[in-house]
C-alpha cells in the first residue's frame, strides 16, 4: 500500500499519505498519547483528516473510539467545522464513534466538543438512516442519548431521517427525560409532559376532521409565548407497534381513530406511564400537575384521561390560585375539557368547591372568556349567546345554595356576569341593529318592487274582459305564486329586523329570542330574492318567447344575486341555527373514564 492517494469527502477532494506511512499517528491516538500526537501532526499536517486505516477511519474517529477527550480537544482545535462531517468508509462520523463508548461521562464529553463545534454532526444520518440519538438509544447509552436529545433540531427527528420512532424510544428507554427539566434559548423552563400538555392532538367529541398538520399548528397557537425547537419533538410521527393501540377512546373520541391520532395516543401513554410509579412528593417534583393544568386550559382532553389514569390522584389538582382542573377549564371555555366532569361520580365537589377568592365554578363560567376563544365566533351576538350558553350550563348543574354564594369581592356569580359583559352587551346591540338596519333596507325594496309587480302583471290586462292577457298559461301562474311569495316572505323578514331594532336587548334576550329573530329574517329574506327572481324570469319567458337568445342569458344572470347571497349570507345563518338550535357543545352523556 505504497505512495500517496486521493479521496472525495463532502464534494471537497483531499490528498493523504499511505496508511503505513500515518501508523504513527493511529499508534500515538489509540494510546492517548497527546505529545506524539501533536508532533507527528506538526511534521505531517496533511495527515490531520487523512484516513488512518484500512475503514476509513481518522485520527478524529480513533480519538472518540477510545474516549480520548483531550486528544479530540486538540485535534477538534486544529480542524475546521466542516472536517468534522468526515466519515469512514461505513459512513460514520467521529460523533457515532463518540456513541459507542460506554463510559457515558466521558463519551458525553467527546460528543459536546464536537457539537459545540458543528451542530449539524447530530442532524448527519448514518447507514441505514440512523443518526446519533437513535443509534445511542438502540446502544442503550440513555444519558448520552438524552445529550443528544436536547441539541437534535426536529428537522433530524422527523421519520424521513431515521428508521426509529424517536419520541417513542426516548420515553420508552429513558423514562427520566419526561421529567426532566430544560430551560431553552427562550428561558422558558419545560420538560417533555409539559409539552405534551401545550400541544394537543384533537381527540374530542366536536373536533373537525382536518389534516393532523392543520390540526397541530392551529392548537401551537396560543398567546404569544414561544415554544422551544426541542418541544416539537411531538410531532415526530411514531412507528407503534399494533399492541399499542388496544386502547378504549370511547370517553373523548368518536369513531376509528386516524394512524396520527394512534401515534401520539402511544407517546401519549408511555409518557404518563413512566409517572405512575411516582410517590406525591415525586409527582409535585415532576411538573406532572402544571402540565395537568395546562391541558385543561389548553382543552387537551387526551392528556388529562391519560395523566389521570396514570395517577388517580391528579384529579385534585389546582393551579396558584386554587382553582381545580375543571374550573379552569370552564374559565378557559374548554368544553371539552369540561365535559370529562360529567363521566365521575363525584362531580359535585368540584360544583362545590371554591378557590383562594372563594370563586366557584359558576363565577368562573361568569367571567368572559379569554380573546381567543370569542374571536372565532362571528358576531358580538354569538359571542355573547355563547358566554350565556357557558353560564347556563353550569348553572342549571350548580346547587342552589352555590349559585348564591359571594366571592371575597361580595358579589354572585349572576352579578360577576352581567359586570364581566357589560360591554360585550353593548357590542352585541350595536352588531345586531347594524345587521337589522343593512338587511331590512333590502327587504323594504324588494317588498316594494313585488308589490308593484303584482298590479303591472307581464303582458298587461284585455281591454274587454279586464282580466290579464296570459291568465291562463302556466308561465304566468309561476309569476303570480312566486311574487307573492317573495312579497309574504320580504314583509316578514322586514317585520323581523323591525323587531330587532326595537329589542331591549336584555342579557337572557342574546340566548334565543335575538337569534331567533335574526334567523326568521335572514331566512325569509333569502326566500324574497329567489322567489323575486322566479318571478322576474317567467314574466320574461311570457313576453319573449321564441327569443331563446336573450331569455336564457338573462335568466341565467337573475341567479347571480341569489349565489351571492348564499355565499355572503348563509354561512353566518348556519352558524347562529346551529348555535341556537344545534347539539351545541356540552355533553352530559360521557361514560365513567375513571
Amino acid at each position: 500500500m505504497g505512495g500517496s492517494y486521493s479521496y472525495t469527502d463532502n464534494g471537497r477532494s483531499r490528498s493523504g499519505s499511505s496508511l503505513e506511512e500515518n501508523e504513527g499517528l493511529l499508534v500515538a491516538v489509540r494510546q492517548g498519547d497527546l505529545d506524539g500526537t501533536k508532533k507527528f501532526l506538526e511534521e505531517h499536517p496533511e495527515a490531520l483528516n487523512a484516513r488512518i486505516t484500512h475503514k476509513g477511519q481518522r485520527a478524529l474517529h480513533i480519538a472518540a473510539m477510545y474516549g480520548h477527550l483531550h486528544i479530540v480537544e486538540s485535534l477538534v482545535h486544529l480542524m475546521s467545522a466542516g472536517d468534522l462531517e468526515l466519515m469512514d468508509n461505513e459512513g460514520a462520523t467521529a460523533l457515532m464513534y463518540a456513541a459507542q463508548n460506554s463510559d457515558e461521562n466521558v463519551n458525553i464529553n467527546v460528543a459536546k466538543c464536537m457539537v459545540d463545534k458543528n451542530p449539524t454532526l447530530v442532524s448527519i444520518p448514518f447507514t441505514q438512516g440512523w443518526i446519533a440519538v437513535t443509534w445511542t438509544l438502540d446502544l442503550g447509552h440513555n444519558q448520552m442519548a438524552r445529550y443528544l436529545y436536547s441539541v437534535t433540531p426536529l428537522e433530524a427527528l422527523l421519520p424521513e431521517n431515521g428508521i426509529h420512532d424517536v419520541a417513542l424510544e426516548l420515553v420508552r428507554r429513558c423514562q427520566k427525560l419526561v421529567t426532566t427539566k430544560v430551560i431553552s434559548s427562550y428561558g422558558l423552563v419545560s420538560n417533555f409532559l409539559l409539552i405534551l400538555a401545550k400541544t394537543p392532538l384533537p381527540l374530542s367529541l366536536h373536533e373537525c376532521q382536518l389534516p393532523f398538520w392543520k390540526r397541530l399548528l392551529d392548537n401551537c397557537k396560543w398567546g404569544s409565548v414561544p415554544m422551544e425547537p426541542a418541544s416539537a419533538i411531538n410531532e415526530v410521527v411514531v412507528a407503534v407497534p399494533e399492541t399499542d393501540h388496544q386502547t378504549s377512546r370511547d370517553h373523548y373520541s368518536v369513531g376509528a381513530p386516524s394512524p396520527r391520532e394512534e401515534q401520539y395516543l402511544a407517546l401519549l401513554r408511555a409518557s404518563c406511564n413512566a409517572i405512575s410509579p411516582f410517590h406525591d412528593e415525586a409527582i409535585d417534583e415532576s411538573g406532572i400537575r402544571n402540565a395537568v393544568i395546562i391541558a385543561a386550559e389548553r382543552g387537551n382532553v387526551g392528556f388529562i384521561v391519560e395523566a389521570l389514569k396514570a395517577h388517580f390522584s391528579l384529579l385534585w389538582t389546582s393551579n396558584e390560585d386554587g382553582r381545580s382542573l375543571f374550573s379552569v377549564a370552564v374559565q378557559n371555555r374548554q368544553a371539552q375539557v369540561y365535559n370529562l366532569m360529567h363521566g365521575l361520580t363525584m362531580k359535585s365537589l368540584f360544583l362545590t368547591s371554591t378557590d383562594r377568592d372563594r370563586n366557584s365554578m359558576l363565577h368562573m363560567a361568569a367571567l368572559q372568556a379569554p380573546p381567543p376563544q370569542l374571536t372565532p365566533i362571528p358576531g358580538a351576538l354569538l359571542q355573547m349567546q355563547r358566554e350565556l350558553q357557558w353560564f347556563k350550563e353550569v348553572e342549571s348543574i350548580t346547587p342552589p345554595v352555590t349559585k348564591e354564594r359571594l366571592n371575597s369581592e361580595g358579589m354572585t356569580a349572576r352579578k360577576v356576569f352581567t359586570t364581566e359583559h357589560k360591554d360585550l352587551v353593548k357590542e352585541g346591540e350595536k352588531w345586531t341593529k347594524e345587521t337589522a338596519s343593512s338587511c331590512s333596507v333590502v327587504a323594504a325594496l324588494v317588498a316594494t318592487i313585488t308589490f308593484a309587480a303584482a298590479f303591472t302583471v307581464p303582458g298587461g290586462n284585455d281591454q274587454n274582459k279586464r282580466y290579464p292577457i296570459f291568465l291562463h298559461k302556466n308561465l304566468f301562474m309561476l309569476f303570480i305564486i312566486s311574487d307573492a311569495l317573495s312579497l309574504f316572505s320580504s314583509t316578514t323578514s322586514l317585520l323581523m329586523f323591525l323587531g330587532l331594532l326595537t329589542s331591549r336587548y336584555a342579557e337572557d334576550d342574546f340566548l334565543r329570542s335575538l337569534p331567533t329573530k335574526l334567523i326568521i329574517g335572514l331566512s325569509t329574506m333569502f326566500i324574497s330574492l329567489a322567489t323575486m327572481m322566479a318571478a322576474f324570469c317567467a314574466a320574461l319567458f311570457l313576453m319573449l318567447r321564441g327569443r331563446s337568445w336573450i331569455v336564457i342569458p338573462v335568466t341565467l344572470l337573475a341567479f347571480v344575486p341569489v349565489t351571492l347571497y348564499i355565499w355572503l349570507q348563509l354561512p353566518l345563518l348556519i352558524v347562529i341555527f346551529k348555535s341556537t338550535y344545534g347539539a351545541g357543545i356540552f355533553d352530559r352523556n360521557v361514560k365513567s373514564w375513571l
